[in-house]
């Protein structure tokens, strides 16, 4: 078992000390995709991280390089046929307090998303529910999106 850092907050998570909307969507030896956790910024706002605490890209090993655009690729695929978003931003962090584990924040941004929330601005969604303590979307909705994302990645892993 890689060893977890007890602050961390994506370590909580894989030692099941947190849990996110629906529960883990993919896991394997490498890499974990979740909802986001509470209070969450939108439904459909999945994070990917090592399962291994790593803090920068440069740390991953070649397996864990290896794995993750393939598996991305796969993810986005999945998450565009459950939610159809206008596109899905990918933002990747290693920062912040209890958040220094390397994660990817897989997003999507939806037609109706108004100019001033689209680009680097759709974190204001995010700082808006952490600041408020508010889901601004729908939590029923977000383990609906996680289970049908997790039912598309099980399919698209059993056919070649």
């Amino acid at each position: 078992m890689p060893k977890l850092h007890e602050q961390c907050i994506a370590c909580r998570l894989h030692r099941g000390d947190l849990s996110a909307p629906g529960g883990p969507i993919y896991r394997d030896d490498l890499w974990v995709l979740e909802h986001i956790i509470e209070p969450i910024p939108m439904a459909g706002w999945l994070v990917l991280k090592p399962v291994r605490h790593v803090e920068s890209f440069a740390e991953l090993t070649p397996d864990e390089a290896s794995a993750f655009g393939p598996l991305t690729r796969r993810v986005t695929i999945a998450m565009t046929e459950v939610i159809r978003p206008a596109k899905i931003y990918l933002s990747m962090y290693m920062e912040g307090a209890n958040a220094a584990h390397l994660h990817v924040h897989l997003i999507p941004r939806m037609d109706d998303t108004t100019p001033n929330r689209r680009g680097p601005w759709i974190f204001e969604y995010a700082r808006e529910s952490t600041v408020t303590r508010t889901n601004l979307g729908d939590v029923a909705l977000a383990t609906q999106v996680a289970s049908r994302v997790r039912l598309l990645l099980d399919q698209s892993w059993a056919t070649p």
